[in-house]
């Protein structure tokens, strides 16, 4: 293998390294978005499929935002080590007959490394690799007993002067359980706001990789697995206490399960714990009733894995 094969190759590894960089059992595309983003459900362990009714919502199952009922604008940051971050921005409209709007942006680093030429001495210089997914999502509760979403995404990556660009599509569904039953005969049972959510995610989505120097050039298409997720989510203790079990799969990876639950200590301040395929989490939020807007203030930390250290959460949410 020559110098100038060897560049190109090393460009490639670096693509196959940063798909996985934030993975579990292997690299693969779009791994980060298995990472969750906003405060909410991640001090919950990410267990939202089945809840999904605030502004990250849209991320863990886009069927859930029907809920609601004002604007919601969303904004979180997830502060991570070895120079990675995420970032995550979204604003929601209820729209007529129980469907909401939404568009999102998020956001995701991993840090930068020397330049290097065919030898491995540094030229000076860095390279730097960040992935974005720019997406609208719809939601509709058709039925009394079931919501529909989905959400076009567009995503972009690039790895120094490398990019690859992509569209896919996630789809969700909510079963509310109690619509199920005659009006009001749920009401003072001990479990309650039964949910049952499906979703579907990363549908068609795939990096088309392409690098060219000095005359050679090199390809390396690299396909986004489809991940399947299911969720229950219920209430108990007068509603204060919420309580979610995940589970998700895809064709890359083994099985994983997610849990957590969230109790409503006071009107306005909520305690949250949950487990992530085994990384513990945990957080509280903190909301402002300020008349005609409520803004929320959330914070999750993740426990340690595979070395990679603590991550912190940040999360506001404001709605109007």
């Amino acid at each position: 293998m020559n110098k100038k094969t060897a560049v190109l190759f090393a460009i490639l590894v670096l693509i196959g390294f940063n798909s996985g960089a934030t993975s579990e059992d292997g690299g693969y595309a779009g791994a980060f978005l298995k990472m969750t983003v906003d405060a909410k459900p991640a001090g919950m362990g990410g267990a939202y499929v089945a809840v999904s009714n605030e502004g990250a919502g849209q991320l863990h199952n886009p069927a859930g935002v029907q809920t609601l009922t004002k604007t919601v604008l969303n904004s979180s940051y997830r502060a991570m080590k070895l120079g990675r971050k995420m970032g995550f921005v979204s604003l929601l409209f209820p729209t007529r007959l129980e469907s909401a709007l939404g568009i999102s942006w998020l956001y995701a680093g991993y840090g930068e490394v020397e330049r290097r030429d065919g030898s491995g001495y540094t030229t000076g210089g860095t390279i730097s690799s960040n992935e974005h997914v720019f997406a609208i999502s719809f939601a509709k509760r058709f039925i009394p007993f079931l919501g529909l979403g989905t959400k076009l995404n567009y995503y972009h990556k690039n790895v120094g002067d490398v990019k690859a660009n992509s569209i896919g599509v996630n789809v969700g569904a909510v079963l509310f359980v109690d619509s199920l039953y005659r009006y009001g005969s749920m009401e003072g049972k001990f479990i309650t706001d039964i949910n049952a959510g499906l979703v579907v995610n990363n549908i068609a989505a795939q990096y088309p990789w392409e690098t060219q120097s000095e005359g050679l050039s090199a390809t390396k298409t690299d396909d986004f697995p489809v991940v399947v997720g299911l969720g229950v989510s219920c209430r108990a203790l007068e509603r204060k206490l919420l309580v979610a079990v995940d589970a998700e799969k895809n064709a890359k990876q083994s099985a994983l399960v997610r849990f957590g639950g969230e109790y409503i200590l006071r009107d306005n301040f909520l305690l949250r714990a949950g487990l992530n395929d085994g990384t513990i989490s945990a957080g509280a939020g903190f909301k402002f009733d300020l008349e005609k807007l409520l803004l929320s203030v959330d914070y999750a930390f993740s426990g340690d894995r595979a070395g990679a250290g603590e991550d912190h959460i940040f999360s506001f949410e404001l709605r109007f």
